[in-house]
């Protein structure tokens, strides 16, 4: 037996039919149908009783049609938020990966939208809150500070200056350039971090050191150079005085033969890079934080899950699998 559902002019005909006052049983042999039909129609498709209602109670036949539909629509949709769905995105937000990192960067795990993970966090059906997503949701703004203090170049450093780095370390069409910089400790500790992007690749590195002087920036810079032998061809940084000395600056380009760029004063968009990661690395380690009572080992682990997110400029690769790669066309070639 076959089973056909009310079209759009039967419901126009039984609400016409119940203005009328005729019964359920009257509206059915009218229209064909079983008197079940009918009383299922009503029971489904007329509005709930609302005290403050104009139309309680009153059936519409365009309004029950157009439900019924959507309801239709609605078979064999299943939710996506399945616990190993849950499990997976709990997990790598909490790893302070973004929605979109998740979404487009597990696509061999997961099959959900950006807007769906966000809809989970704003119906509250993950453990976790908005407040604790990165940046909380916020996007950076800019603020203008007033007029900067023009501050003179030496003439090494206009020896140096941005100006002269080659096009295709600005395009980041070429491997093994770095920006460089460094995060500071709160002001009860000396300690703070030299940190190192590479350019084309987003591969970040940091290392702890005692203070911010040109000897202990040129430890970390032996450190960095044991890491990456082969990797490097010039470095960015700015004019602090870390990185502003003659005899330093003559080391690094004598003793490892990398290229020196100095960014002009008040110029961070010119290291925007490092920037950027020395913010996703604050994520780990907020203002105020004193990197005196941070081990090695946890600087190291907050930079690896940096490195290992997907990022959207890199096509949904990481940094450390873009980095890998271009390590094995230079040890190729």
């Amino acid at each position: 037996m076959t089973f056909n559902h009310l079209s759009f002019e039967e419901r126009i005909k039984i609400e016409d039919y119940l203005e009328q006052g005729l019964s359920q049983a009257q509206i059915a042999s009218k229209l064909g149908r079983s008197r079940s039909t009918i009383c299922r129609e009503l029971k489904r498709n007329m509005p709930e009783y609302n005290p403050l209602g104009i139309s309680n109670f009153r059936y519409l036949g365009s309004s029950a049609d157009n439900v019924a539909r959507l309801r239709r629509m609605e078979i064999g949709l299943t939710s996506k938020l399945t616990d190993y769905n849950k499990k997976i995105v709990e997990k790598y937000l909490r790893l302070k990966w973004s929605p979109e990192q998740i979404a487009n960067g597990l696509k061999h795990k997961l099959n959900i939208s950006t807007n769906t993970i966000y809809n989970w966090i704003y119906s509250n059906k993950l453990d976790f809150k908005l407040k604790d997503l990165r940046l909380h949701g916020k996007r950076y703004k800019q603020h203008h500070k007033g007029r900067l203090i023009p501050r003179k170049e030496s003439q090494m450093m206009k020896a140096h200056s941005i100006e002269k780095r080659p096009e295709i370390i600005n395009k980041r069409a070429e491997f093994g350039h770095w920006e460089v910089y460094t995060v500071l400790s709160s002001r009860k500790s000396n300690d703070c971090l030299a940190t190192f992007v590479e350019r084309k690749t987003r591969r970040y590195f940091a290392i702890k050191i005692k203070n911010r002087t040109a000897d202990q920036f040129s430890l970390a810079m032996d450190t960095f150079m044991a890491n990456f032998t082969g990797s490097v061809k010039s470095i960015t940084c700015d004019h602090g005085s870390e990185f502003s000395s003659h005899s330093l600056v003559y080391r690094i380009e004598h003793t490892y033969g990398v290229k020196v760029f100095f960014a002009h004063p008040y110029s961070p968009h010119e290291r925007g890079c490092n920037e950027h990661h020395n913010r996703l690395l604050r994520e780990y380690f907020p203002k105020k934080t004193s990197f005196r009572n941070v081990s090695p080992s946890k600087i190291l682990q907050a930079v690896f899950e940096i490195n290992e997110r997907p990022r959207k400029t890199l096509n949904w690769k990481s940094a450390n699998f873009k980095f890998e790669s271009e390590q094995n066309k230079v040890s190729l070639s």
